[in-house]
């Protein structure tokens, strides 16, 4: 059917579903964060530089100023971010909203809904410091998963102090290319 409006708004509808997930009703942050980790970090992308590019075109995303390399978007006034490292991706978000005092999601609720995407937990869940905006302590858990593409991803979130320091999702996606470089110059 010619210039039929179907198409666009299947279009439109598949986008929705696949920007905020089936949770987006129960919590719109979580869904969002899981979304864009969904696009980038857990696509078919097969280096930093094709990741980086990807990003680069993206209308939604632009440099993060203060940050090198981390790209940033913003959905319903929160700040999200996707950087682009040497041996994967990382997606992150400041969990408690600095102006509104608001806790976009618990730790619970991330390794819920970690869980019903098909990441398996492996190792021990483990505890470290690290210092936040403010330069001082915050108590960060760190958590490994084998993501439903066999990928290694790595969760570090703040148990304290939540409005100092950015919660991050990374995943593991460039190691064969990185073995693979390495074999090519020896």
């Amino acid at each position: 059917m010619k210039g039929s409006l179907l198409p666009v708004v299947a279009l439109l509808a598949a986008t929705s579903i696949g920007l905020y997930g089936c949770g987006a009703d129960e919590n719109p942050s979580l869904s969002a964060f899981l979304s864009l980790h969904n696009q980038f970090c857990e696509s078919d992308m097969k280096s930093r530089e094709e990741l980086t590019a990807a990003l680069q075109a993206d209308k939604r995303f632009k440099p993060a100023v203060g940050f090198v390399g981390v790209y940033e978007t913003k959905i319903d006034e929160v700040s999200y971010a996707v950087s682009p490292e040497i041996d994967g991706c990382t997606t992150d978000v400041m969990v408690k909203n600095n102006k509104t005092g608001k806790l976009l999601f618990t730790y619970a609720e991330l390794n819920d809904a970690l869980a019903e995407k098909g990441y398996k937990p492996f190792g021990k869940e483990t505890k470290r410091k690290d210092k936040g905006s403010d330069l001082k302590d915050v108590v960060i858990l760190e958590k490994s998963f084998i993501a439903p593409n066999g990928e290694k991803a790595n969760l570090d979130y703040p148990a304290d102090r939540p409005d100092q320091y950015y919660m991050t999702l990374f995943a593991k996606k460039f190691a064969k290319a990185e073995k693979s470089s390495v074999s090519m110059n020896n």
